[in-house]
């Protein structure tokens, strides 16, 4: 057996999507080697980048086995997805004893920690492919398939809120977006924009005129005056000289140093400077580590991988024959590079709230989950090629079909 024979059974799908993957395993492995280097002095300087190269080798693995699924063996997972999503959500609230900083946002089995909303963030989005796949015809998405979204959709979101903002709206913008790809009725769309436009500027009031007494009262009422200190330091722009000038929010204040000394091309892999001042810089921050070590033009590459996953999403969708694996691409390309956009903003920008880079950032969870979608949209890529080829059948018969062979499974 050759090599390439060994490639193409072994790498199957899109290859441009197994290129970006590489690439970002790579950066994500030198970049958190480089930013754990602060933990040096606890003495367990090589335990954070071996644990780092596990999931990273885990998560390997798991884009292997999903990238070799069937699509309609992934549409069989989707409820149960939800459902784990859900009870996961459910049981981080019920188990105090998860509790990390008095957040509910992680659960413990047998041993290991893991965060329920990376899985229902998943589940919302298989779940929305699938219920407008469900309600489709020429004439786009009918109206009964918002009422089903707003039912399974609801519970986990406001779960989500409670624990993570950035996270909830993060989700809404995905699945809103989906919705317009998905030729949802215009004045659906516009009610919902409406909608959230004024529940946002209410809730924005709400957060603004909470006494800061409230933080004393509940980790809700915390999280509350958090977020309405977090707003008032991001709108005030008042410029002071470097003499007057005190830190009050070291992760900004940092990560603008870090970008403010990159340059073109950066400091170096390995040299960077504030990522020993910089909390969670090898998570919530490390696109400014980046940044700062390999320059503007490191930036830029990152932000083209994502933006090549995105348009690599939208060509693979509109080359399916049925509505599900599309809109589940879809939705994954836009979770994927809309949470990486949301990191970026908070890396070089004035608000602070944690959300790492999909496949970049360290975490166990979140690596895992996002190696998932990548399996996800591989296995949709080989159907996608086949179903171009075999034009009006269903997903069923174009996958069982024995006239395809796995040649016609590169992108």
């Amino acid at each position: 057996m050759g090599g390439e024979e060994l490639k193409r059974i072994l790498f199957k799908g899109d290859k441009v999507i197994w290129i970006v993957f590489f690439i970002m395993c790579s950066i994500s492995w030198v970049e958190v080697f480089s930013a754990t280097s602060r933990q040096i002095e606890s003495g367990h300087y090589w335990l954070p980048i071996i644990k780092h190269t596990v999931f990273i080798a885990a998560g390997t693995v798991v884009v292997w086995i999903m990238h070799n699924m069937k699509v309609s063996w992934i549409k069989g997972l989707t409820y149960i997805i939800y459902g784990l999503g859900l009870a996961g959500l459910i049981w981080a609230q019920i188990d105090e004893g998860s509790r990390i900083n008095d957040s509910a946002r992680w659960i413990k089995i047998m041993g290991f920690t893991f965060q329920p909303m990376e899985l229902a963030k998943m589940g919302l989005v298989m779940v929305t492919a699938l219920i407008t796949s469900q309600h489709q015809d020429e004439n786009g998405t009918d109206r009964f398939a918002l009422k089903k979204i707003l039912i399974y959709s609801a519970l986990p979101i406001l779960l989500i809120f409670k624990e993570n903002f950035s996270t909830a709206f993060l989700i809404l913008l995905a699945l809103y977006g989906m919705m317009l790809v998905s030729r949802y009725p215009g004045k659906q769309m516009l009610m919902i924009l409406g909608t959230a436009v004024v529940i946002g500027a209410v809730g924005a009031s709400a957060v603004m005129i909470t006494p800061d007494s409230a933080a004393k009262e509940s980790s809700f009422g915390r999280k509350i005056v958090t977020w309405k200190h977090r707003v008032i330091d991001a709108m005030s722009q008042t410029p002071v000289t470097p003499e007057d000038y005190e830190i009050k929010n070291e992760q900004r204040t940092y990560a603008n140093i870090a970008i403010a000394s990159s340059h073109i091309f950066g400091c170096g892999p390995g040299n960077s400077v504030q990522r020993d001042f910089l909390p969670h810089a090898y998570s919530d921050f490390i696109y400014a580590i980046i940044i700062e070590e390999l320059g503007l033009v490191g930036g830029v590459v990152v932000l083209l991988l994502y933006m090549t996953i995105l348009y690599r999403c939208g060509k693979i969708a509109r080359r399916c024959e049925d509505p599900y694996p599309a809109y589940l691409v879809m939705g994954i390309g836009m979770i994927i590079t809309l949470q990486a956009m949301m990191h970026m903003y908070i890396s070089v920008g004035d608000f602070v709230t944690g959300q790492p880079l999909p496949l970049i950032s360290q975490g166990g969870t979140s690596m895992l989950i996002n190696c998932v979608y990548i399996g996800m949209i591989l296995s949709v890529s080989r159907y996608a090629k086949k179903a171009s080829a075999n034009p009006n059948k269903s997903l069923d018969e174009i996958e069982n079909s024995s006239i395809n062979n796995e040649k016609t499974e590169t992108a």
